[in-house]
């Protein structure tokens, strides 16, 4: 059986072949220290999206923070010197406040480095749900990402 860090490496080389180099993780079976463990042993850089963009948002008035976020990540992303980046703590990217499409965002994120996103939701017939559909930030892609997205 291949270790997580094996796991994780083929479905990261699988992803750069890609035209949308991105990897939905979603974590069912194992506990996000032991992904975070995994992550770091592989020496990926581990960015906190929402710590981070809240940082730089805050310093804007609301009206314009919706078209920053995307600016602001490409940013934090063309810091990083590596070719590979997880992104965990996305839960900020669906306040209503910021009108995003997570998904969409990464997958325009995604031309020059490959993104793990830790997806703080569920895979439910191929697609990636976040919340509950009452809650005002209820979020459900298409099944079209299904070939983007591990459940470990």
């Amino acid at each position: 059986m291949a270790s997580l860090q094996e796991s994780i490496a083929l479905e990261i080389k699988t992803a750069r072949t890609k035209r949308n180099k991105m990897l939905f993780v979603v974590v069912s079976r194992i506990s996000q220290v032991e992904l975070q463990r995994a992550i770091h042993q592989m020496e990926i850089p581990i960015l906190n999206v929402g710590l981070l963009l809240s940082e730089q948002l805050r310093l804007l008035p609301p009206e314009k923070r919706p078209f920053e976020v995307g600016r602001i990540l490409r940013s934090l992303l063309a810091g990083e010197n590596k070719d590979v980046v997880f992104l965990e703590r996305i839960e900020y990217l669906f306040d209503t406040e910021l009108k995003q499409n997570p998904v969409r965002l990464f997958e325009n994120l995604s031309g020059n480095k490959a993104l793990i996103v830790h997806w703080p939701g569920t895979l439910e017939s191929g697609s990636l749900t976040y919340a509950t559909p009452e809650h005002p930030e209820y979020y459900q892609s298409d099944n079209s990402y299904s070939s983007y997205v591990i459940e470990i």
